[in-house]
């Protein structure tokens, strides 16, 4: 919210209405936490109005009036992310993780029904206990939602092609207690599909003595950002024979490379490779 710039009055009269809302007119006197959080959700609505071409008020737009554009266009975005949400939720598979489960089908579900989009839209409300690919950060209320149902709605399209056994079988094989867990599913999969291409192996098919000798193979033969590229023309061949060339599963998977090269550079010689 860096860009806002308004001066303290502008803002101080904004959150004196919505004190007044609060308390049902009843009483204009609120605590300091509460007129803070008054103070946030002001600026957290005038945020939603704001583009990349810098302050509203260098173009002339007065606060009460970014701040009634703010909430207006709050609640579309909550409208807009609650449908796709539920259109995500109805083929939504767990594949038996718990964690993964209880988030998305309770947790996501917790933050529409309590989320205060008038006096604490900035409150994100739920942990989001379910970790994604590419992690929710400097965000909050509706709009780390937003990016979390994103998140989740790709991950799940990447994992509803592949058949339903084989994405069992590859989780089952990486820890029998995976349903318990707190760690991305996604990841797992796609992991051991990549290293799989990797040392042309079938996907989902149980580990060798060979592999690991394949794995230190072809780490021996390139630098760690060598590995990384190398991943990441396989992920776009993955993404385009499969997926129909999508650019926005490809930019969220392609998150993952780093840290799957890292991992492949440090443990692929020394034969610790888990997929």
């Amino acid at each position: 919210m860096g860009h806002i710039h308004y001066e303290m009055e502008e803002l101080l009269l904004i959150v004196a209405e919505l004190a007044e809302k609060y308390t049902s007119k009843e009483s204009t006197s609120v605590t300091y936490e509460k007129a803070m959080q008054l103070m946030e959700a002001v600026l957290y609505c005038i945020h939603q109005c704001e583009d990349s071409e810098g302050l509203l008020s260098k173009r002339g737009l007065p606060a009460r009036e970014a701040y009634r554009l703010g909430c207006e266009r709050l609640l579309k975005k909550v409208k807009k992310v609650q449908e796709a949400y539920n259109e995500m939720v109805v083929d939504f598979c767990a594949y038996g993780n718990e964690n993964y489960q209880d988030t998305v089908t309770e947790g996501i579900y917790a933050f529409f029904r309590y989320y205060d989009a008038l006096f604490a839209p900035q409150e994100t409300i739920i942990t989001m206990d379910y970790p994604t690919i590419r992690p929710i950060i400097g965000s909050s209320g509706i709009d780390a939602i937003e990016s979390y149902v994103k998140a989740i709605s790709l991950e799940q399209q990447f994992l509803h092609a592949i058949p339903q056994e084989t994405v069992y079988r590859i989780l089952q094989q990486y820890q029998t207690d995976y349903h318990k867990q707190f760690y991305n599913i996604c990841s797992i999969v796609l992991r051991h599909i990549l290293v799989c291409l990797l040392i042309g192996k079938k996907p989902g098919m149980p580990r060798d003595e060979q592999d690991d000798a394949r794995i230190a193979q072809a780490v021996k033969e390139s630098s760690r950002e060598e590995l990384r590229q190398y991943l990441s023309k396989m992920l776009k061949k993955l993404v385009e024979s499969r997926y129909g060339d999508d650019d926005a599963l490809f930019a969220y998977l392609d998150f993952d490379m780093d840290e799957l090269a890292f991992y492949l550079f440090e443990h692929g010689k020394k034969s610790r490779v888990l997929f």
